[in-house]
């Protein structure tokens, strides 16, 4: 976090730990006391508001999630303009194993890259070699790690990253093939715009009613009724009366009372209030949906998708084909064009490129795959033996080889899924064909006028067996 970096490490606090008192006291042996910020003040940063504000840490691991588990891939066009895969190139190492630190996997580290620009709207990291000195490696700096420089005209013309733990930092005169870094909003001097800054005020709406609600619940009745006493029946002394308001006191701390009632005197009854106020009455649930709506919509992702309002089963394909169409895919294109700016022709491949399988998210369900496999193939894509390993069987003698059935290749039959029914139909094999053939020989052979009328029509070439 920005703000907590600067609270420990920042130039006052340095300064404090390098000073030597004159005259050393008790103090000195004790921790130092740190004043952490309250809720509020944390949430006016962006990294604190993906930490403390729901709808945001939702919306940002939503996106950052199934972004940064989508493959990437590696490619190259051929002489003849075609696109292969690359699997041993630089390239193609590095973006499978693009950090050597430890724990800091390849989904761990483009989903840091990723939160980077939907929080802060820029992301930078320096490319170097690895630790075995074989291959290249990348290195995530954090927005508040480095400063951009720019002309009056917003064109980027510097970079410095600050000297932290084994870094060196530095200045990078830009453009520099050591420095891969995409920015969002650009406008002058003004570098990135995040989202964050426009979310703010309806983020400290939502945390005013959450806070009134809270005061509600604890200060409010807890239970909507009184205890009703007739004038006419007076108390026999103070003590009577405060004997039973002590009782009931004790009765509503206790807590193991739960589910009964204390005993009354002769006279008293319980009435309900309907006129109180309770916390529902502030209709502050249904504002905190429409909020959670608004932040999903700053983000450019429909509530559906990521669970804020409900669909339903007629339009919740068409959400999901829409979140990688329209929604996801800006996210998308913006992240393999800023590795490919850079990358290629700094590992020494410019004729490569970086791209993401997006068909991985939309594949569908198993049944949906593999129907449209074997219908876009007009064939089976399988061969039995690797049917059976799906289900833990053994191989079968054969079983390695493709099987094609005969009507698919020499019958006519339009796909697999057919199950040769138009074929079939065709050649009078189908039950509808039987049936029918059998009614045409009865009707010729019974029938004077039926055999006349289709004699006629051919000419006398019809027979018994056609």
């Amino acid at each position: 976090m920005g703000f907590l970096n600067n609270l420990l490490h920042g130039p006052a606090v340095l300064a404090m730990k390098n000073a030597e008192p004159e005259t050393p006291t008790i103090m000195d042996s004790m921790p130092e006391a740190i004043s952490w910020p309250t809720d509020a003040e944390f949430a006016g940063y962006a990294n604190g508001m993906y930490c403390r504000e729901y709808a945001v840490r939702v919306v940002v691991d939503f996106i950052s999630r199934q972004l940064a588990s989508l493959p990437l891939k590696v490619y190259r066009k051929n002489a003849d303009g075609d696109a292969e895969e690359v699997r041993d190139g630089a390239l193609a190492k590095l973006i499978r194993h693009p950090s050597d630190l430890p724990g800091m996997s390849r989904y761990r580290f483009y989903a840091t890259l990723i939160r980077d620009m939907l929080l802060e709207d820029r992301w930078l990291c320096t490319l170097g070699s690895n630790r075995a000195g074989d291959g290249n490696t990348l290195r995530r700096i954090p927005p508040d790690g480095y400063s951009l420089t720019a002309n009056g005209f917003g064109e980027l013309t510097g970079v410095t990253i600050s000297s932290v733990a084994e870094n060196k930092g530095g200045t990078y005169r830009l453009p520099d093939p050591r420095i891969v870094l995409d920015i969002g909003y650009i406008d002058g001097l003004n570098l990135g715009d995040p989202i964050t800054d426009v979310l703010r005020p309806l983020l400290a709406e939502a945390r005013a009613m959450a806070k009134y609600r809270k005061s509600i619940a604890e200060n409010g009745y807890q239970i909507p009724a009184y205890v009703y006493r007739p004038k006419e029946m007076p108390w026999e002394s103070q003590a009577d009366y405060d004997d039973f308001t002590q009782g009931l006191r004790n009765y509503v701390a206790g807590g193991g009372m739960a589910g009964t009632w204390p005993v009354f005197k002769d006279g008293m009854e319980i009435r309900t209030v309907d006129n109180l106020f309770k916390p529902v009455d502030m209709a502050d649930l249904e504002a905190r949906e429409k909020i959670n709506e608004q932040v999903c919509l700053a983000f450019q992702i429909s509530p559906e998708n990521i669970g804020f309002r409900t669909g339903t089963n007629s339009n919740i394909a068409a959400y999901k084909e829409k979140l990688w169409n329209v929604e996801l895919l800006p996210y998308l294109v913006a992240f393999e064009e800023a590795l490919n700016l850079t990358l290629p022709e700094a590992v020494g491949e410019p004729d490569c490129y970086i791209k993401a399988n997006l068909d991985a998210k939309l594949r569908g369900t198993m049944e949906t795959q593999y129907q449209a496999l074997s219908t876009a193939t007009g064939r089976p894509f399988m061969t039995t033996d690797e049917a059976r390993e799906l289900l833990d069987r053994p191989k079968l003698p054969g079983g390695d080889q493709l099987i094609t059935p005969l009507n698919v290749s020499e019958g006519g039959q339009p796909s697999p899924q057919d199950g040769g029914q138009t074929q079939n139909a065709q050649q009078g094999a189908s039950p509808n064909g039987k049936q029918m053939l059998a009614e045409f020989k009865r009707l010729y052979t019974y029938d004077a006028g039926f055999r006349a009328s289709w004699d006629s029509m051919t000419k006398g070439e019809t027979s018994d067996e056609s």
